[in-house]
């Protein structure tokens, strides 16, 4: 098992769009910017962590996406206000874990349909960052 954090604010990895060059050929853009500076963010730490070649067998993976609490949601005396609006929760989980799990793709495991089990979850923090274990 191996253990890691990334930090920096997670980037969902969302739809790709197509575009037809004049040569004819067609190219595929990320419809987000930020997703892939953390893929690479994520890359560098998964690869300090995992120091051997990637695994080849099932691979089981527990993300956790920590967001720092707006200043909205604190009142003067530091309480949080009951229902407050959750905006940076409102990044969808599966595209958070899909940007997660294509950046340890090659480093740790082969390929990311080898992973069996997937444990997902998004909290408030005190920092941006994502907390990642996996067992091979």
């Amino acid at each position: 098992m191996i253990e890691f954090v990334v930090p920096g604010l997670a980037a969902p990895q969302g739809s790709k769009s197509a575009f037809k060059l004049p040569n004819g050929r067609v190219v595929l853009v990320e419809s987000s910017k930020q997703v892939k500076p953390y893929r690479a963010v994520f890359a560098m730490c998964a690869r300090q962590a995992w120091t051997e070649p990637p695994a080849t067998g099932v691979v089981a993976v527990e993300l956790c996406f920590r967001f720092p609490r707006p200043k909205s949601h604190l009142t003067s005396k530091g309480l949080v206000r009951p229902g407050s609006p959750l905006a940076p929760m409102r990044y969808d989980l599966d595209k958070l874990a899909r940007a997660a799990n294509d950046a340890m793709t090659g480093i740790v495991y082969v390929d990311d349909s080898q992973i069996a089990m997937l444990a997902a979850s998004k909290e408030w923090g005190p920092t941006a960052e994502t907390l990642v274990k996996v067992w091979a």
